[in-house]
């Protein structure tokens, strides 16, 4: 699914308004009409909805609204943001039909909604304030009300997305009107993705309004929500001739004394996504560990008890013949493990993974962007990021994720809640799937062997990091709901991963 911004959204109503002649109150119609079909599916026993608007269309739909809660029954208020006689356009047409209608309305003040809030059960709160042009910090009466309504804790429904929010970005420009559920129109915003700001928008619904698909595809967005069709989309298929060769070879580096975990959950990913064959080069201390727990990959020892010059030979010896490198899970960041890692970078020419301690000491060299290529891919968490950049990440992490791929030409897998992969071209993934019970020792190490395992069966880096960071995302999303979040394992992850890519694709198949 496309993720846009406002100009896009802007866009895509100026077309059908001015080129298809399609009349914008039309939209705002159907607008309105879904939105409360909505609401009432999601609060099926509550009666009482209060509603506040503001002066743009965000308000029009907000009448809209009101004008449909009252004729299914519900009693309904709107408070607005400013005189409603000074609307224009769409959203004064609709102003103008609820006038008629024995529904209250008028212009906000916090002693009359105190009174009103005073008489039982609470209504659920529609915000209907501002749409999706916000840049700037809010000014009075918007952001007193919105401070007002903070307070009160009902249950919160955005239209479009909460107001404050921008559409154009996660980072958070103001305090804002939190929601259990966002209702938008046609596609999502980088607001409902995206976090910090997504973490306000609760739920996410997406509305059909009408919007013509050959309309949506002008608009030429190169940003994507990944979905189960990505992966129908993107899927390989297995030919009855097949053999292990058929589905590559990738050579793993990592791991150290006290860390020999992550390469042989590393390892096991590579193998659980699919791919043919795997060899690791690890320190003596860590070949017992992944023999034990992956006995399918093959094993060459190194010299000591973590990576250094005198590793390199062996390297070059393994690096024939394979069709990715995956380097980093458990390495440490000794000096002559450094010295190793330039060493090796120089000579790979196939696709390379690049993850945990392998960032750190990317992070120490100077010139590291002449390692990167399009078909590398670096997989840091926002800790990673920060030293690779030497910038804070997580108040603007579309921003950095998407400045960093285009501009190192390399192949960016930003890890956190909404993990986001940025490409060289400009083309950006934001990743819906995965959950807290996911912040666990190896998660990382899973996601990394799984977009290794990916491309060693010849999906693209491209399209290898956003799927594997989909897939994963939705292995922890089955596995908490089957097991919980607490206690869960990164090992589980990788147990789970063919089950949960089975099932994606018979779903999308059935769909």
């Amino acid at each position: 699914m496309f993720l846009s911004n406002a100009e896009q959204i802007r866009d895509a109503d100026h077309i059908m308004i001015q080129e298809m002649d399609f009349p914008g109150i039309l939209l705002m119609e159907e607008a309105g009409k879904k939105a409360t079909e909505k609401l009432l599916k999601l609060y099926p026993d509550k009666d009482d909805f209060i509603i506040i608007a503001g002066p743009g269309n965000n308000g029009g739909d907000g009448w809209v609204i009101a004008r449909y809660l009252h004729l299914w029954g519900k009693h309904v208020q709107v408070y607005c943001s400013y005189d409603p006689l000074m609307l224009q356009g769409d959203a004064r047409i609709n102003f103008d039909i609820v006038r008629h209608l024995p529904i209250a309305y008028g212009i906000w003040n916090p002693q009359h909604s105190d009174r009103i809030l005073d008489e039982g059960n609470p209504p659920v709160l529609v915000d209907a304030l501002l749409g999706t042009g916000i840049r700037e910090t809010l000014r009075d009466p918007i952001a007193t009300m919105l401070a007002y309504w903070r307070e009160k804790s009902l249950p919160v429904v955005a239209i479009d997305l909460p107001s404050g929010l921008s559409a154009e970005t996660g980072t958070m420009i103001n305090e804002v009107l939190s929601a259990e559920h966002t209702l938008t129109f046609q596609l999502p915003k980088i607001c409902h993705h995206v976090y910090p700001a997504a973490g306000a928008c609760g739920k996410i619904h997406v509305l059909d309004i009408g919007i013509w698909p050959p309309v949506i595809e002008r608009l030429s967005i190169q940003r994507r929500v990944l979905d189960d069709r990505f992966v129908k989309d993107t899927y390989l298929p297995r030919t009855s001739d097949s053999h292990k060769g058929s589905f590559g070879h990738a050579l793993v580096v990592g791991g150290s004394y006290s860390m020999s975990g992550a390469i042989a959950m590393t390892a096991q990913a590579i193998m659980r996504s699919g791919a043919g064959l795997c060899t690791v080069l690890c320190p003596a201390e860590c070949s017992q560990t992944l023999m034990v727990r992956t006995p399918e990959v093959m094993c060459l020892e190194g010299e000591g008890p973590f990576f250094s010059v005198e590793d390199v030979a062996s390297f070059l010896d393994l690096l024939p013949g394979k069709d990715v490198v995956v380097i980093g899970p458990g390495m440490r960041q000794e000096p002559a493990t450094l010295e190793f890692l330039e060493s090796v970078l120089e000579e790979v020419e196939v696709p390379i993974v690049l993850d945990a301690d392998a960032l750190n000491l990317l992070a120490q060299m100077d010139n590291y962007e002449s390692f990167l290529s399009p078909e590398t891919v670096l997989t840091p968490h926002p800790g990673e990021m920060q030293r690779l950049i030497g910038d804070p990440v997580q108040g603007q992490r579309l921003e950095v994720a998407e400045q960093f791929a285009q501009e190192t030409a390399s192949i960016l897998v930003l890890k956190g809640a909404g993990t986001i992969i940025a490409l060289p071209d400009g083309k950006t993934f934001v990743n819906p799937s995965g959950n807290p019970g996911m912040a666990t020792g190896g998660s990382g190490d899973v996601l990394t062997g799984i977009i290794g395992g990916l491309i060693a069966q010849g999906y693209t880096p491209a399209v290898a990091a956003p799927l594997g960071a989909y897939l994963h995302g939705k292995t922890g999303d089955k596995l908490a709901e089957k097991k919980g979040m607490e206690g869960l394992l990164a090992s589980d992850m990788a147990e789970s991963l063919p089950s949960v890519w089975k099932d994606t694709l018979v779903k999308t198949e059935m769909s």
